[in-house]
């Protein structure tokens, strides 16, 4: 009896150590935990079979010298449910053009992170089609660049007490709510118990 016993409990801790598959209603549900009220996206492809997640839309538009940008951090994982954690992650930045002219902005290309004392630097990895499916129904359609980071590297950014960063020549420092967000982000697309 002892054995059977000790077998159960070693198949209960194995199986708790493995993880949590997240569907969509549990995503939405820790979202809206998230104290710092972020906006918030999640978009099923069925045609690729894909969900992408994105969290933030704070604007920083006048740092960049543009009406409005605004700024999305997030993944994306295979099906409907999220069943291991993404190994990499996106940041989005979606600009978005004066509705009275017309502005044929170049996408941004470079994106440069200082987290604490800590270098990153990525190269645009174009626009971000979802992003802008999720944001299109305004006047004009948003133009988004996507930038793709590892999930150690994103971890590293994630845990930094200050974040600045470079776009193309624009340097921006992020305040304490929008640094939270990495790391809510971060806690979002973590499977494990």
């Amino acid at each position: 009896m002892k054995i059977f016993t000790a077998t159960i409990l070693l198949l209960f801790l194995g199986i708790s150590v493995i993880g949590q598959d997240k569907n969509r209603k549990t995503l939405e549900n820790e979202i809206k935990k998230i104290k710092v009220k972020p906006a918030w996206g999640i978009k099923y492809d069925k045609f690729d079979d894909i969900t992408s997640v994105y969290l933030g839309g704070w604007d920083i538009g006048r740092s960049v010298s543009l009406r409005r940008c605004d700024v999305f951090i997030g993944f994306a994982f295979p099906g409907e449910t999220l069943k291991e954690s993404p190994k990499e992650f996106v940041i989005v930045f979606t600009m978005f053009p004066s509705p009275l002219r017309y502005e044929n902005r170049i996408i941004f290309s470079e994106l440069k992170f200082l987290a604490d004392k800590d270098r990153f630097t990525f190269a645009s990895s174009g626009r971000d089609r979802i992003m802008s499916e999720l944001l299109t129904g305004g006047a004009t359609e948003p133009i988004t660049s996507k930038f793709k980071i590892s999930r150690s590297e994103y971890e590293s950014i994630s845990k930094a007490s200050s974040i600045s960063l470079r776009l193309d020549s624009s340097e921006i420092e992020l305040n304490q709510k929008q640094i939270a967000l990495f790391s809510e982000v971060l806690k979002l697309s973590d499977t494990k118990k």
